[in-house]
């Protein structure tokens, strides 16, 4: 679910859409060589316009929620991006690029059209991985008043985002207090924090340093549930609908507008 190299983590979706894009850059080198044409620069554009067109879609459906915290518009780590209006964007972009030189329109196609399929491959091969539909994991964790509970079983039947978490995690514990403000505002989605290796000492010392009044705080000191999804970086947030199903995930700290969305897919 998550790759690392050394302090950096991110998203395996985020993982393989940058390796697509190096894909594509190094399709349009070859594909230029083959064409006697410079097509690399057409090709970054295109991708370059994408990109920021589906981060401007992104940022003007949630712009309420930039206008409280302006410097999060910048900071695309949090995923926020509309995938069709980049893909509009990037088509229009292509146009321009043809209308400038109509040479260009076969080797620009190759090129953008061999990215895609490495990123569908790679989706597949990670479905077929990991298997297609995954649901919330069996892992017993403890509560806070050292009581037992079954992740699938516990919070049946409602929306549920779990976000793994340790005390020692700076971008962990600035996303608490949305997860607070989460559990106000979405009354009918269960918000459950699941510690991961620290003891209850710690996190009861942490929760009465912070200040925080989260309802679903559970205790899994093994991490067994990191190992379960295949994710050891932290913040890792896990969305579930109703059904059990897993419907999106987020690696690393989270905006409110991208905890707003993922949270509206599963409602």
């Amino acid at each position: 679910m998550s790759v690392s190299f050394g302090p950096f983590a991110m998203g395996m979706p985020q993982f393989m859409f940058i390796l697509a894009v190096v894909i594509t850059m190094l399709a349009a080198w070859l594909i230029g060589k083959r064409y006697k044409l410079s097509i690399s620069d057409a090709v970054f554009h295109v991708l370059a316009v994408g990109i920021i067109v589906a981060r401007i879609s992104f940022v003007i459906r949630y712009f309420e929620l930039y206008a409280e915290a302006p410097w999060q518009i910048i900071n695309i780590r949090d995923g926020g991006f509309d995938l069709w209006a980049g893909v509009i964007g990037g088509l229009l972009m292509a146009t321009w690029e043809i209308s400038r030189n109509r040479k260009v329109w076969q080797p620009l196609a190759i090129a953008c059209l061999t990215g895609v399929v490495a990123y569908s491959a790679m989706q597949g091969f990670y479905q077929h991985r990991y298997g297609g539909e995954l649901f919330v994991p069996r892992i017993q964790a403890q509560t806070l008043d050292e009581r037992s509970v079954y992740l699938d079983r516990e919070y049946r039947g409602k929306p549920m985002v779990v976000n793994l978490w340790a005390t020692w995690c700076p971008p962990c514990v600035r996303e608490m207090p949305l997860l607070e403000d989460a559990q106000a505002k979405w009354p009918d989605v269960a918000i459950v924090t699941v510690n991961q290796g620290d003891s209850k000492d710690m996190v009861l010392n942490f929760v009465a340093e912070q200040g925080l009044n989260l309802n679903d705080m559970l205790l899994d000191t093994n991490s067994r549930l990191s190992n379960e999804i295949g994710s050891f970086a932290l913040p890792t947030t896990l969305f579930f609908n109703a059904d059990g199903m897993l419907i999106d995930t987020h690696v690393g700290e989270f905006s409110a507008a991208r905890l707003q969305q993922a949270i509206e897919r599963i409602r």
